[in-house]
């Protein structure tokens, strides 16, 4: 289990989803030198961020970035 991140967190995890749903996600690399964490804890605090919500969201990119938070997940 992940530890709780701040809500104000959940915005600079989301806000770099966006940028990157379209290819995947980001690379391990991009992922590491924007927030100094492995994709696993990365997408598993993205995650956390999605259950709890997003105001703005679409629920299709919510949806997006849900499921491709499931693929990185179960492919790590």
């Amino acid at each position: 289990m992940t530890p709780r991140i701040a809500p104000a967190d959940h915005a600079r995890l989301v806000e770099f989803a966006e940028q990157w749903y379209p290819f995947g996600g980001g690379s391990a690399e991009d992922i590491f030198v924007e927030f100094g964490l492995t994709p696993e804890t990365y997408f598993e605090r993205l995650s956390d961020a999605l259950d709890v919500g997003v105001p703005g969201l679409s629920p299709e990119v919510h949806e997006a970035l849900q499921r491709i938070c499931d693929q990185r997940l179960h492919s790590a």
